[in-house]
């Protein structure tokens, strides 16, 4: 991989602002087409909100960000072959576990385990969810024909109004909190309809055996790293964008101490981060108003490392729930061979507020407090902990997935996917699949990638 801090001014074809797995997988694209392409992080390391860390105990990679694959997720698929990435499938021999404040229900995994009462009201709601998603066009929200209706509402009104126990309740909220990292009280209605539309459903993306959670990688950031390796061009990291200017010659892009120039730019930023940089001459009101109007989603994740999978020998399969809403869930990382123990924490919307409002030390004894009345007490003393908040990342401001407010896409939804003159946009936030997965990531970015070469 190349990288660049100094280099003098220099002619690309595409110039892509954004080095994760979107904005690479667009070079890649562009490379293979003969393009000569500069890729522009500005952070220290590639692969946006994928990050894993070597961990010299287990001998292997863990990830703070992405990590799981649906069998669904091609692209992924293919790139985790080529790359030799370690692919795991979820590890689910035993009992889930499902947290109700002290209680602890048993059962098997994805059964709901402590939540059986609502599982006839949940049948219907699901029904009810899927007739609306089946007159939602993907590639025109807004065409909908109670799209008004349901995008001047949050999904908390959807739920109000279809959901009677408060035991579904507190269960549908943790789906938002899951796939968005916010509470159903923050997103439009038709917006997590749509994202719940471009992943298949609600149910498959938190399914076990061949959704969302059904196999998970081992340093998904080698993926990216692979990727850049491949680059026709140059790929600069520590180059945080300031200014982009566009002309009828090109577009400039200026950095700190770098000044780039190329025919087209892919923005492959979070719609938050776009608002840092200045634009000449500025955006279209429309396009400024939807950076405005889609912030963040909140996550936090927690890898926990042990001697062994002492949860294995209680017939426990690592799966835990939590009816309380006081974490998004925990997984067991290993696989079925594994010596060693490892499980991951995850906290997601108003879950990961706690951690977010705490000190470092309160953080851990929030972690090790959930894990210990989840699997047993011996979780209270793992050999290895990390945790990544990825609120407090500079380059991200949160993670995994950007949702929009009410009244965005019905106001400026049409025009999402358009480009402002030279200036193509990227992304998993606008994926019309598997929004908020490393797959979108990737068709968004193969998407932009094709409309620079149609241009």
């Amino acid at each position: 991989m190349n990288q660049s801090k100094t280099m003098e001014p220099a002619v690309f074809d595409t110039i892509i602002v954004g080095a994760g797995l979107s904005g690479l997988y667009a070079a890649r694209i562009l490379s293979q087409a003969g393009q000569r392409v500069a890729v522009l992080e500005a952070r220290d390391r590639v692969g946006g909100l994928t990050c894993s860390e070597y961990s010299e105990y287990l001998g292997e990679h863990v990830d703070l960000g992405g990590a799981w694959l649906a069998d669904a997720h091609t692209r992924m698929h293919a790139l985790v072959q080529e790359f030799k990435v370690p692919l795991i499938r979820q590890f689910v021999t035993g009992k889930e576990v499902a947290m109700d404040g002290e209680t602890r229900h048993l059962g098997e995994v994805g059964s709901f385990p402590g939540r059986e009462a609502v599982l006839p009201e949940l049948q219907t709601v699901m029904a009810k969810l899927e007739r609306e998603l089946t007159d939602l066009d993907i590639d025109a929200p807004w065409a909908h024909t109670k799209a008004d209706e349901l995008d001047a509402m949050t999904f908390a009104s959807w739920m109000k109004q279809n959901i009677e126990t408060p035991g579904l309740h507190a269960l549908m909220t943790a789906s938002t909190n899951a796939f968005f990292g916010v509470r159903p009280e923050e997103v439009s209605c038709l917006e997590a309809m749509h994202l719940f539309k471009t992943c298949g459903d609600i149910l498959l993306m938190g399914d076990t055996n061949t959704g969302g959670q059904s196999a998970h990688m081992m340093g998904s950031q080698l993926v990216s790293q692979g990727l850049a390796s491949t680059v026709n061009g140059v790929v600069s990291l520590s180059s945080p964008v300031r200014r982009i200017i566009q002309d009828d010659e090109g577009v400039t892009v200026e950095c700190e101490a770098t000044t780039w120039h190329g025919q087209h730019l892919i923005c492959a930023l979070p719609p938050v981060m776009i608002n840092r940089l200045e634009f000449e001459p500025m955006l279209p009101a429309y396009r400024r108003e939807f950076h405005q109007r889609c912030p963040m989603g909140r996550y936090a994740k927690a890898i926990l490392t042990y001697e062994t999978p002492f949860w294995r020998n209680q017939d426990l399969s690592g799966v835990v729930m939590s009816i309380d809403n006081r974490m998004t869930g925990i997984f067991d990382l290993g696989d079925t061979e594994s010596q060693r123990g490892v499980i991951t924490v995850l906290f997601g919307g108003e879950t990961s507020i706690q951690l977010d409002d705490a000190t470092e030390a309160e953080r851990d004894q929030i972690i090790l407090d959930l894990a210990a009345k989840s699997l047993g007490e011996a979780a209270r003393k793992p050999v290895q902990m990390v945790v990544k908040q990825w609120a407090a990342e500079p380059w991200s401001n949160g993670g995994a997935c950007s949702y929009m407010t009410p009244g965005t896409l019905t106001t400026i939804g049409d025009r999402l996917w358009q480009p402002c003159g030279r200036i193509h946009w990227a992304g998993t936030h606008l994926s019309k699949v598997w929004r908020g997965y490393m797959e979108g990531a990737c068709a968004a970015g193969e998407a932009a990638a094709n409309a620079v070469l149609a241009a």
